[in-house]
């Protein structure tokens, strides 16, 4: 028998019916003094009826156990899997980090040898300061000029 959810439902249906039928309660209200007062034939057929659900039960019951411990072989499986791709992905991730540092020092250490090498001997004088700020200056001025072709020039303005 395989297991379902339908066969299972059945079998609770099953079992409701048998109690309600004799008993007309939920099989979960049946007390003792209710079953004392039954009479044999009654008896008999609560008890067939009874061992009847049982068994159909109990091959529920075997075959949602290997349905379960299929899927708990399953689970097992997928989080083997699981480990091996974090694994690998923190493998990667270390050769990534690795790769950068590298790059980052080759890098630090170029950059260092170029400015110790462009700035050997040469030092800033006060005229090319000056200069260097002259030209910064007059580049900012004609970025402040604006010249209309065609227009001509009032009195107040300067040549």
């Amino acid at each position: 028998m395989d297991f379902s959810l339908e066969s299972l439902y059945s079998v609770e249906r099953d079992v409701d019916s048998v109690f309600g039928a004799v008993f007309g309660v939920n099989w979960t209200d049946v007390s003792k003094s209710m079953v004392t007062k039954l009479d044999k034939g009654t008896l008999s057929n609560l008890v067939l009826s009874a061992v009847s659900v049982l068994g159909r039960s109990k091959g529920i019951l075997r075959s949602a156990a290997v349905c379960v411990e299929g899927l708990k072989q399953d689970q097992i499986q997928n989080q083997k899997k699981l480990l091996k791709i974090q694994d690998d992905l923190l493998k990667s991730k270390t050769e990534q980090v690795e790769a950068v540092q590298k790059t980052v020092e080759t890098e630090i250490r170029s950059f260092s040898d170029a400015v110790k090498q462009g700035c050997e001997g040469k030092a800033a004088s006060t005229q090319v300061i000056k200069a260097a700020v002259k030209s910064a200056v007059l580049e900012d001025d004609r970025k402040r000029s604006l010249m209309v072709f065609g227009l001509g020039e009032g009195p107040d303005e300067a040549q």
